[in-house]
């Protein structure tokens, strides 16, 4: 028992020292916004908290009534505190809030307030007079509260997965089921205590994960950058085919003479948007220069491709209508060719699409000239 202990110890101090470390690189992260600081703080703060909890859970179990007070303390904060874990790790890169978010976090809330009552009820968890635990009536919600707040974690990886338009997402899913089978170990042999150690080692996997995912966005449009372009781009495999569309703003450096770079940042994050929001389905979506716009296609069907360019152009179209402009929005030329295979062959289609794309932005300057001219 005393070498069990002192094992325990050692793991917790290593654990809680590690996470120290996290909540230190976390805060000084400049590629995080703050809501990604407090929350994964936070994640690594309660994870701290029920380390030590069990640690003294560990240390007093069976040491007669005289380690029952600590004991029963000990397991409250361990039982009301561990389903917000997965919560707190999650709200770090969620992107939107739903419903489903709300629903999900009603057995989290009802396991707390049980756990709370369970020193004097026993709903969830007791501790007998002799220190020894053991898992009361209700410890069922405990389950049902740990299975909810891991598919809020699930739920919200997804989004961020399809937010972040990850690259590497068997990477993402290995780290899921790590996460969630190491904490479930200890759910179903009680005296096995890795949870706690699989835990620190997931929200540390989780930093490091949304460290890469962070650095390949880019920062105005939140699409990807120049950097992930190049390197996607430089190992495409024989057998890929897919269409690359190129897309440029017209006349922006007047925008941003006329207006100020203030006013052309906005136009780049609307033009950004809209450009994700049309054809983050078909493929990847990168800003890869100061007004320049890529996607690449992973559907090589030219008909589909045409109708998402035409309620692209329709969006600007009705944005530049309205009135909730404070200043002029640049029209964006487009264009498009097919690739398939390797790299060379993608580089041949980028330059046939740029070709179509200025002859739609000359066509079109054009016609204006010759409206101007009639009038």
């Amino acid at each position: 028992m005393t070498d069990l202990i002192s094992n325990y110890v050692a793991v917790s101090s290593i654990c809680t020292v590690a996470l120290i470390i996290l909540v230190q690189a976390t805060w000084h992260n400049v590629l995080f916004v703050d809501k990604m600081k407090k929350q994964f703080g936070f994640a690594a703060l309660i994870t701290m908290m029920v380390i030590v909890a069990e640690l003294v859970s560990v240390v007093f179990e069976n040491m007669s009534s005289v380690g029952r007070v600590p004991t029963l303390i000990a397991n409250t904060i361990g039982f009301s505190l561990s389903p917000f874990i997965a919560i707190a790790l999650s709200k770090a890169f969620s992107i939107r809030e739903k419903n489903i978010r709300s629903l999900l976090t009603i057995p989290v809330w009802i396991n707390f307030f049980l756990v709370i009552g369970s020193p004097w009820t026993g709903f969830v968890f007791n501790i007998n007079a002799n220190t020894s635990y053991l898992r009361g009536p209700l410890f069922g919600v405990f389950v049902a509260a740990y299975l909810c707040s891991y598919v809020i974690l699930i739920i919200d990886s997804v989004k961020a997965m399809n937010y972040y338009q990850c690259h590497t997402k068997n990477t993402f899913i290995m780290l899921l089921v790590f996460i969630i089978v190491g904490t479930t170990v200890q759910l179903i042999f009680p005296h096995v205590h890795v949870s706690w150690l699989c835990v620190t080692l997931s929200l540390i996997l989780f930093y490091s994960y949304f460290c890469v995912l962070t650095e390949t966005q880019d920062t105005l449009t939140g699409l990807l950058n120049r950097n992930v372009y190049d390197q996607y781009t430089k190992n495409l495999h024989h057998n890929i085919s897919g269409i690359v569309i190129v897309f440029d703003l017209d006349g922006f450096k007047q925008i941003n003479d006329k207006y100020g770079h203030h006013w052309g940042d906005i136009c780049l994050q609307m033009i950004g948007s809209f450009i994700k929001d049309c054809f983050c389905e078909l493929g990847f979506c990168y800003r890869i220069g100061g007004d320049e716009f890529c996607v690449i296609s992973k559907n090589a069907d030219e008909q589909l491709v045409e109708e998402v360019l035409r309620l692209f152009h329709h969006k600007i179209d009705d944005i530049k209508k309205s009135k909730n402009l404070q200043h002029e929005l640049p029209m964006v030329s487009t264009g498009y060719a097919s690739f398939h295979g390797s790299t060379k062959e993608f580089y041949r289609a980028v330059i046939n699409a740029d070709t179509l794309m200025y002859s739609y932005k000359n066509n079109r300057k054009q016609n204006q000239n010759n409206k101007i001219d009639s009038c």
